[in-house]
């Protein structure tokens, strides 16, 4: 089943889909920046590959962003559970978040507007065994962005989902078959029954990873 979700903005609260919180954002940007204080930087929108009108963020990069700023952004916001490996595929060039040896790599310093001109897009994923794949697309410069930190702008509204049994708002997923129960449901759920324990079930959480590996949430 297809989910799109709505976003709202950080700066004026308005609410809007994908195809709206573009322009939104820039005209949202323009009105409410200090142009003295902020230099321009990259508008950026980041979505689950898997269903991209799901879970998706725009946000600012600064100017100089390197990879591996958004990288560690990724990882913070959406990823981060047991220390995996990540990779950008830009083109026919993939950038790993350490070498072989276990070492941070050297290329994850290069500059995203260096490597993905306005327009572009390129993939990311997290995990090389359950892996998280996101979409991520370089719009077009921002007027007046932070050129410390990535920062959002708008991020998608948490999904609805229902309790399999009392279809009510759930807290938890399982990390075996993907099913959403609430707490006073839990025991009845069949995998929870097969494995004696409820050790399957992660909490629900606005992000792509969620249900998947160890993941909690930030």
């Amino acid at each position: 089943m297809k989910i799109k979700t709505k976003g709202r903005c950080v700066k004026c609260k308005e609410l809007c889909a994908i195809p709206q919180a573009e322009q939104h954002i820039l005209n949202c940007s323009l009105k409410s920046s200090t142009p003295t204080q902020q230099e321009s930087g990259h508008l950026v929108l980041i979505a689950w590959t898997f269903q991209p009108h799901m879970y998706w963020m725009f946000v600012t990069l600064p100017k100089t962003a390197s990879l591996s700023l958004l990288d560690a952004f990724l990882r913070m916001e959406w990823l981060e559970c047991c220390g995996h490996l990540s990779r950008f595929t830009i083109g026919d060039k993939g950038y790993m978040s350490q070498t072989e040896c276990g070492n941070p790599s050297q290329c994850m310093k290069k500059q995203i507007g260096q490597l993905l001109p306005y327009g572009s897009i390129c993939d990311y994923v997290y995990d090389m065994g359950s892996s998280t794949r996101l979409t991520i697309k370089n719009i077009t410069e921002i007027p007046f962005c932070s050129q410390k930190k990535v920062e959002i702008l708008v991020q998608n509204e948490p999904p609805k989902f229902s309790c399999e049994f009392c279809k009510k708002e759930p807290d938890n997923i399982c990390a075996i078959c993907g099913e959403t129960v609430c707490s006073s449901c839990s025991s009845q759920h069949s995998c929870v029954v097969d494995e004696g324990d409820d050790y399957v079930l992660l909490p629900l959480v606005n992000s792509p990873r969620t249900g998947v590996c160890g993941y909690t949430g930030r």
